[in-house]
């Protein structure tokens, strides 16, 4: 009996010393957004003995239709970030198996159900109340977004904004190139807000936009909101979003489970930690009075 128990015990052994089951991983890039790095990051220290490759697609469809098209018909996982290069993969490879983040309305581009993923935000009524607390006095909250990546956001944010006192005030773009007027008809004029909010869109997360929105915002003497982290230490006044390393983290577990031989479809998506980060340098200089209260429920001060 002790004989068989030992026996036992070494092959269990035995197996859990076995490593992760491998896959190839094939990372596809809606855009390079450096916000998403630290995701990237986590994900790949999380990622085991995988193979891992980046195509960035750079907001084109073209270049995802080529990426995708390299990839058919080969062994792998695809970890798509950005709805472009989820929503590519869905409808030109639906035999692959996918694992998702940076999308902000899985359902719209068909991922419910077929996928794993990792939830991009937290729930705006959430991040409104957090910049209420920030910032009392900013009562009218700007926000440009592409209506094709995050139209049910701004729309949930909209309806939500009263319960916190607040007014989002909207404004559609097709493109990069329509984001400066914008910008404009928010800083001045009859649709001025006092502080703009950006959401994670990859048209406004993109470098040269998100840059020249915070640029604008501050010469204007306007704070900036982001839901994203990265963006405090680039000048934002604050942020309440998804912890970037969280969703690194939570990739690389669903990965392994898929590679392991789980259904994407069938995962339940991920919930990653929300944080508060706020930027105390540039209160001061736009001479915004934080309360005590919400410096000491930050996780990070600037």
């Amino acid at each position: 009996m002790r004989s068989a128990l030992k026996v036992g015990a070494l092959l269990l052994s035995a197996v859990l010393a076995l490593p992760a089951i491998a896959a190839e991983v094939v990372i596809l890039k809606s855009v390079d957004a450096p916000a998403w790095r630290p995701a990237l990051d986590a994900f790949r220290r999380g990622a085991g003995g995988h193979t891992i490759a980046e195509i960035d697609l750079a907001g084109d469809r073209a270049a995802g239709e080529r990426a995708i098209a390299s990839i058919k018909g080969r062994s792998v996982v695809v970890v798509a970030l950005g709805p472009l290069a989820a929503s590519l993969t869905h409808e030109l490879a639906p035999e692959l198996p996918l694992v998702y983040a940076m999308v902000p309305d899985p359902a719209r581009v068909g991922l419910v159900g077929t996928a794993a993923g990792v939830a991009f935000h937290v729930p705006p009524k959430n991040q409104l109340a957090a910049f209420r607390m920030v910032n009392p006095r900013a009562v009218r909250i700007g926000v440009i977004y592409n209506p094709e990546n995050t139209k049910a956001l701004v729309d949930e944010a909209k309806k939500g904004a009263g319960v916190v006192r607040l007014v989002v005030v909207d404004k559609p773009v097709a493109s990069e190139r329509d984001v400066p007027e914008a910008i404009r008809s928010l800083l001045k004029g009859a649709d001025e807000v006092d502080a703009l909010w950006v959401v994670p869109d990859p048209i406004v997360l993109a470098d040269e936009t998100r840059r020249f929105l915070m640029q604008e915002a501050i010469k204007a003497g306007k704070p900036v909101y982001s839901s994203v982290g990265s963006l405090v230490a680039e000048g934002a006044l604050c942020s309440n979003g998804a912890d970037m390393t969280s969703i690194g983290g939570q990739l690389a577990e669903l990965v392994g489970r898929v590679a392991s031989g789980e259904k994407a479809g069938a995962i339940e998506s991920a919930i990653p930690r929300a944080e508060l980060l706020i930027n105390k340098k540039i209160a001061d200089k736009l001479k915004v009075e934080i309360p005590a209260d919400a410096l000491k429920a930050a996780a990070k001060v600037f």
